[in-house]
């Protein structure tokens, strides 16, 4: 395999040594169909960016050709507001599993998580959804009552006790594989505050755990921590800047099919790729003022990787 066909197609194999499912998650892989499908966006923002709504109306056209068994959006989605409901219904019309979890920016403009609730018809701001018998457990990151909350202002970014607790709780009870999904990352760049405390849950219940999804960062990367994948799927729209510039936009709308192949045993995400359509990050300096952002480079690009992910939770 050459050099860019390593980069491209990342496969990873799961640390799991010493875990063994319970007879009752085997028998649940075991039931599972052979191959499930579904498609996965995420920060489209309809309603602050002009050309949100084309970037939509891609995947939704992708999807009814894929016909997926669920779809997925991880937040930032559209203001829930009337205007945007005509989006909203058309993403549930997609499937008749539509999975969606809170953003942050769902709440600007004085809108509240009830109002996503109800604008989305998901029963509560974080539950759980069997799919095809992968039980899929969505987190809702705007929790109030972070200790640190205090020393960097902005968006409230946490998992409270109460939801910590249903967490523990549903990956204690979890008879089948789990998916976890959440607008902020559960790590790596922007991830919640208290997300060293999230990893030690998942840690201690990953092999029942296939992966975390997010949104929010606006970065396509992967991180295997403890054993665990989580992945960052970057955003249909555009990469935040800041400053006087603000956004860098993907010319094409990015989203992903994952794909859960019992019999490989791995979970697969489909490439989408575009360019900058108003000048790269590099190209306007961001780099020269964010050091600290070195290290994301390579992952801050206008792009969805291929991955291959195999996991010990399908085995």
């Amino acid at each position: 395999m050459n050099q860019t066909r390593r980069k491209a197609v990342k496969t990873i194999l799961s640390t799991g040594a010493g875990l063994s499912l319970s007879p009752q998650l085997a028998s649940a892989v075991r039931a599972l169909p052979r191959s499930l499908k579904f498609g996965v966006i995420t920060d489209v923002h309809i309603g602050f960016i002009k050309d949100a709504p084309m970037r939509f109306h891609a995947f939704e056209k992708a999807m009814q050709t894929l016909r997926p068994h669920g779809v997925i959006q991880m937040g930032d989605f559209a203001y829930p507001q009337a205007a945007n409901q005509k989006y909203v219904d058309a993403f549930n019309s997609l499937s008749s599993h539509p999975i969606h979890a809170i953003g942050n920016h769902e709440l600007d403009h004085k809108l509240t998580r009830e109002d996503a609730k109800k604008s989305w018809g998901i029963p509560a701001y974080y539950y759980s959804k069997d799919v095809g018998g992968i039980e899929f457990i969505v987190l809702d990151g705007n929790d109030r009552g972070s200790p640190t909350y205090r020393t960097h202002g902005g968006y409230h970014s946490y998992i409270g006790k109460t939801q910590r607790e249903w967490l523990t709780n549903k990956l204690e009870s979890a008879d089948k594989p789990v998916i976890i999904v959440s607008h902020q990352p559960l790590a790596g760049r922007i991830a919640v505050d208290n997300a060293a405390e999230l990893q030690a849950l998942i840690k201690r219940h990953k092999n029942k755990i296939l992966l975390c999804l997010n949104g929010h960062s606006h970065i396509d990367q992967h991180l295997e921590i403890d054993g665990c994948h989580y992945i960052h799927i970057n955003s249909a729209s555009y990469y935040w800047l800041g400053g006087k510039i603000r956004t860098a936009f993907y010319r094409d709308p990015l989203f992903t099919t994952m794909t859960i192949d019992k019999d490989t045993g791995t979970i697969a995400l489909t490439a989408s790729k575009s360019s900058w359509s108003n000048g790269s990050p590099e190209e306007v300096g961001y780099f020269e003022e964010r050091q600290d952002l070195q290290h994301l480079k390579e992952h801050i690009a206008p792009r969805i990787s291929e991955r291959h992910i195999r996991s010990t939770a399908l085995k």
